[in-house]
């Protein structure tokens, strides 16, 4: 007998429960991207709630035919562009595989059915949308009001466990992209990078960056 495949471990999933979750799941599909492959685009309907089982998502976005900018990068366990699903509407942005990416594709119309019969598929992605709101506040404020040095070490101390202290923060993007995800040159990156090590705060090596204090790392810059 085929063992029957696990979800994601998504904080989404995990907040609803298994029985909502295998309700949800019924009829949903899972699919590989290759790194650097299209999974939509913007202004198409949005036809699923993705989930991310492991891999890196980018969301690109343009505008008035400027070119393409990067809007925010998503990784294991995380959905996005959940606000399109809900609403029945376009994708703001593109989205676009950093790394090799599986994710959970859960249809549009079995979330909204799941969210106006099931209290706690409604409640955690209530959950879900807050957290994005407070997310896309975060990049505002930290692309108009913080150096890049300080962007960069909140972006890596983001990326360790905040009770641990330390860490190893893996980079599996291409640094072009995060750079862009932090409003900044690759050029700019590197610097600052090279600044923290400086400081004795982190140590890069090749696609991980090794966090020796957080709380430092917050307050170096």
């Amino acid at each position: 007998m085929q063992e029957k495949e696990q979800p994601p471990r998504s904080a989404f999933l995990l907040a609803i429960g298994d029985a909502a979750t295998e309700q949800l799941c019924a009829n949903s599909r899972r699919i590989h991207l290759a790194r650097g492959e299209v999974l939509f685009n913007q202004g198409e309907m949005a036809h699923d709630l993705f989930i991310i089982d492991h891999g890196s998502v980018a969301l690109l976005a343009r505008a008035d035919g400027v070119r393409r900018t990067m809007v925010e990068i998503f990784r294991d366990g995380e959905i996005f562009l959940a606000p399109a699903v809900v609403l029945d509407l376009p994708y703001l942005a593109t989205a676009q595989a950093l790394t090799e990416v599986e994710l959970l594709a859960v249809p549009a119309a079995e979330l909204r059915r799941g969210m106006a019969d099931n209290h706690e598929i409604s409640r955690a992605m209530v959950d879900q949308l807050g957290r994005h709101w407070r997310l896309l506040v975060e990049q505002i404020i930290d692309l108009k009001l913080r150096p890049a040095e300080r962007r960069v070490a909140r972006f890596l101390a983001q990326r360790v466990r905040e009770e641990g202290g330390t860490g190893a923060a893996h980079l599996p993007e291409p640094r072009t992209a995060i750079a862009a995800r932090l409003g900044m040159t690759p050029e700019t990156l590197s610097r600052s990078l090279h600044a923290l090590q400086s400081q004795r705060c982190i140590r890069v090596m090749a696609d991980t960056v090794h966090v020796l204090d957080r709380e430092r790392l917050l307050a170096s810059t």
